[in-house]
Order: C-alpha cells, then structure tokens, then sequence
C-alpha cells in the first residue's frame, strides 16, 4: 500500500508540475504578446496623431500652430535638428526630457519619458523636412490607459492560471486516489491526457516563440493572440472535461433533481447550435413532443444534447440532414440521427472510452478532443439513463438518449 501511494504521489507531482511549468510558460508569453501589441497600438496611433500636424506645419511654416494647441492628454513640440524646442503645446508647462542624440533617425521613433506633473508619457518622434531644415513632431500621451489594460490582462492571466492549475491539482488528486485499483489505466490515462495537453500548448509555445522572434505589426500580433486565445479555450475544455470525468469516477457527479421539461432545453440547445449548423449547412428536423418532464438538472442537460448535435453537425458533409426527435412512453426517448460519415461497426464498442481514436473517417470522436461522449455517458448515467447508438459507415448514426420518465404536462399549452 505505501509503494503504491508514493507511486500516486509522484504521478500526480510529475504530472501537476509539468502541466504547471507549461501552462506558466504559455501565460508568461501571452502577456508578452499582449504588452507588444497594446504599446504596438499605441505608438500607432501617436505617429497617426502627429501626421495632419506636420501637414499643417509644412503647408504654412509661418505658423506657430503648434503653440495654439491644447488637447487634453496629448502634449506636441517641434524641435530643430540641434535639438532646440521651437514650439510647444500650451499644456506642456517644461519641454519633454527627450533624448536628444536620437531624434533625427529614418522614420518614426518612440520613447517613455518621466514628467513631474504628468507622469509617464510615451512619445512618438516624427521627423519631417521644411526646406533645407529638418525637424521633429514629438507627440506625447500619458501611458495610464495601456498599463491599466496591461494590470487587467496580468491580473487575469493570475487568476486564470491559478485556477487552471488548481483544476489541474483536483484531476490530477481525483485519478491519483484510484491509483491502488487501477495503476495500469492510470498510467494510460496520464500518457492520453497529456498527448492531448501537448498538442495546444505546442502551438501557444511556437505561436510565442515566432511572434518574440521579430517586432510584427498589429495585425499579426492581433492574429497571433487570437490563435493563442482559441488554444487556451481548449486547454480549459479538456481540463473542465477531465474534471467532470474524474467527478463521476468518484461518485461526485450529483445535481439536485428539478422537473424539467425536456423540449425545452432540446429547443434550447439546438438555437446555441444553429449558427454551427447554418455555417456548415447542415439542415435540423424537429419532431419533439411537448411537455415531457423528467427530473434532472438542465445545465447537465443541455451540455448532453449539444455534445450530439455538435458532432452531428461536425461529422457531416454539407447538405445534408440531422433528425432531432423527442417521444415520451415507458421512458423518455431523445434521439438524434445525423446523415454523417457513420462509425465502423468493430468501433461502436470503445466510443464511449476517454481518448478513443480511429481513423477520422471511421469515427465522430476522432477529432474532438475524445471526451465528449465520455462526458455524455457520464451525465446520462448520473440521471439513471442510458445511450445507445447504431450506426453504418458513410450512412450515418443514430444516437438515443433513455431517461426515466416523469410525466406529461399539457396544461401549459391549453388555451384560457
């Protein structure tokens, strides 16, 4: 028994501290990226700012537009090549400490500089030529509203990973308790869980290490955070996957049992998946009996229904039907037949296994993380039902849901 829990221990170490320094690195990046592309932004729109100023400036050097100018959080100075101050905006009471050697270079040119009375400013250094002359625009904005958003990103990539590695802790402690029956699974799952933890958190590590590589413009700095946000919503899908998986291993998984009506949260679930649908072309047919009660919870319910429809809707060519039908006798029937590509016949039995994998061709589990009809399995079983499924490959497959029934409530539907 002790060699077995020094073995649970050391896994769930092992395996909390590798996930952890991973998913450390990834939000350390993330912040990066986004640090560079809000100061990126920033000094965009200070160079913006200076250019219809300079238009002005060379259309009629004679005046001193420049010393009119009092703008709220925007300063302005023209200075010569020598370095002399030749005009200043009227809220700047003492010229920008700017350093000096390096005002004149090819284009654009930012600096952060210290003011008594105004702070931090970051400043935007535009050259431009006024016949023989060569000057600079300096514009100048306080930095309080970047770091205020760089404070909310920070404080939320703390708290987030504070709770991803604390979900993590909790999979990790759940499986790591059943590791005296079941050490052979468990080394299973943890080499499947973390081939699946390995595949986004490669391209968080390489979308970070090609954006840090070189200075990117906004679009690809903006284009490299969405890809890391997509990665960092999966990562947060397994992980909630693992979570409710390992609460149902242990007996966790309990709601408190309401009356619920089962067309409802079908009708529910198919508007969430409707745009999905729409986008791939997939048309849904209803036949839904109405007021059909059972006692469940309709949080539960409603992931159960999307996880079919999603990969109904994911599994099939464009055009084609997905039947969704809802029937009340000894039981309450949910079924949901798909015109997808079907499963093969020597699969059916391990669908319901965590990380299952065939071919992509084979089986509707292949590529989505291989937990959804794990999970589904799960819930259904927590509400004392079952699932069957039938299936033929490049036909499709019929999934049925059988949950106990309550009864049928027509009352609401009665006209007064």
């Amino acid at each position: 028994m002790r060699l077995v829990q020094s073995i649970r221990f050391r896994t769930m170490l092992l395996f909390c501290g590798a996930a952890g320094v991973l998913m450390v690195g990834a939000f350390i990046g993330a912040y990066v990226l986004f640090y560079r592309a809000v100061t990126a932004r920033f000094d965009h729109q200070l160079s913006e700012t200076a250019r219809p100023i300079i238009a002005d400036q060379i259309a009629d050097p004679e005046e001193r537009d420049v010393d009119q100018l009092n703008l709220p959080d925007a300063y302005f100075e023209v200075v010569s090549q020598q370095g002399q101050v030749l005009q200043r905006s009227k809220n700047l009471k003492t010229n920008l400490p700017l350093d000096l050697p390096n005002l004149f270079p090819s284009g654009p040119a930012f600096q952060t500089v210290f003011m008594p009375d105004l702070g931090e400013v970051r400043v935007a250094l535009v050259p431009f030529h006024l016949g023989e002359e060569e000057w600079a625009l300096a514009v100048g904005a306080p930095t309080q509203e970047v770091l205020s958003a760089l404070s909310t990103f920070r404080n939320f990539a703390i708290l987030l990973l504070a709770v991803s590695l604390a979900l993590m802790a909790i999979v990790s402690a759940f499986y790591a308790r059943r590791l005296d029956l079941v050490v052979g699974q468990l080394r299973q799952f943890v080499s499947d869980a973390s081939h699946e933890l390995k595949t986004p958190l490669s391209v968080l590590r390489g979308e970070t290490e090609l954006l840090l590589n070189r200075s990117r413009s906004p679009e690809e700095y903006e284009k490299a955070l969405r890809i890391i946000d997509g990665e960092l919503k999966m990562l947060s899908r397994i992980v909630e996957g693992l979570f409710t998986l390992s609460m149902a291993d242990a007996g966790q998984l309990r709601f408190a049992p309401e009356q619920v009506f089962v067309d409802d949260v079908l009708e529910e679930s198919l508007a969430l998946a409707g745009p999905f649908a729409k986008s791939r072309g997939i048309r849904i047919e209803r036949n839904l009996s109405h007021g059909v009660v059972v006692s469940g919870d309709p949080t539960f319910l409603r992931q159960l229904f999307l996880i079919f429809i999603d990969n109904a809707i994911k599994y099939s060519p464009p055009g084609r039907l997905l039947r969704v039908s809802l029937a009340a006798g000894a039981d309450v029937k949910v079924s949901f037949e798909d015109e997808g590509i079907g499963i093969g016949r020597e699969h059916l039995k391990h669908i319901f296994e965590r990380f299952f994998r065939v071919a992509p061709q084979d089986d509707a589990e292949s590529q989505s993380g291989g937990l959804g009809l794990a999970i589904a399995q799960a819930i259904v079983q927590a509400h004392g039902g079952s699932i069957e499924c039938s299936s033929e490959l490049g036909v499709g497959s019929v999934f049925t849901v059988r949950l106990p029934f309550v009864t049928i409530l027509q009352a609401r539907f009665q006209k007064p």
